[in-house]
């Protein structure tokens, strides 16, 4: 046995602020808690990771369904799955493996992060505002749930202040600053600030 630190999947996301042809971020590894699991676990889930970084999500999910099952303890393995189910358009298992791992992990915030992402990707946004909030709630200092909200917030719910206060939280938690996410922040605070001057001189 050893210590092992797991981590969500990389992902790409086609969305930005104020930007019709957004080019993609890549978002965060999400660091889940230490624990320890059998180093075969853990040299399997490292050769899933490595086919989703080179989008082979089918071959992905090969690898880490049977693990999922095996190993429900872990549950980022099975929020792993459930990404690489979501690529490969099986959006309904996905979301299965999701309820059963947040039904065993209830404050699992990478696995509340990807339920956000389903909900919004199916136009069900109020429930996505829920799961975001709730893993930055039991989280603070997961980036990848307030990059995500942050989206949610600018492009689908058009609550730009509040979208720009999750793209700055996430901006402080990355070691390196997003540039991209840069560009959204100023863009948005400029629209805000026009939107500000423009209700004063109507008044």
């Amino acid at each position: 046995m050893r210590s092992w630190l797991t981590a969500a999947a990389v992902l790409l996301l086609t969305a930005c602020a104020g930007n019709p042809t957004p080019s993609a971020p890549r978002e965060p590894v999400a660091n889940a808690a230490a624990v320890e699991i059998p180093d075969e676990v853990a040299r399997d889930y490292n050769n899933a990771q490595t086919l989703l970084s080179v989008e082979d999500y089918a071959g992905a999910a090969q690898i880490l369904s049977p693990l999922a099952n095996r190993y429900p303890q872990f549950p980022a393995i099975a929020t792993t799955l459930a990404i690489s189910l979501r690529h490969t358009e099986r959006v309904e298992e996905s979301m299965a493996v999701l309820e059963a791992t947040l039904a065993a992990h209830p404050e699992y915030a990478p696995a509340l992060n990807e339920v956000g992402i389903l909900y919004r990707e199916a136009g069900r946004f109020e429930e996505a505002e829920a799961a975001y909030l709730k893993a930055v709630t039991v989280k603070p200092d997961y980036a990848l749930a307030h990059f995500n909200f942050g989206i949610l917030l600018d492009l689908y719910l058009a609550r730009h202040e509040q979208a720009v206060e999750h793209y700055q939280r996430y901006q402080e938690l990355v070691p390196d600053e997003d540039k991209q996410v840069g560009r959204w922040i100023a863009d948005l605070n400029r629209r805000l600030q026009r939107n500000t001057r423009a209700a004063q001189v109507a008044q």
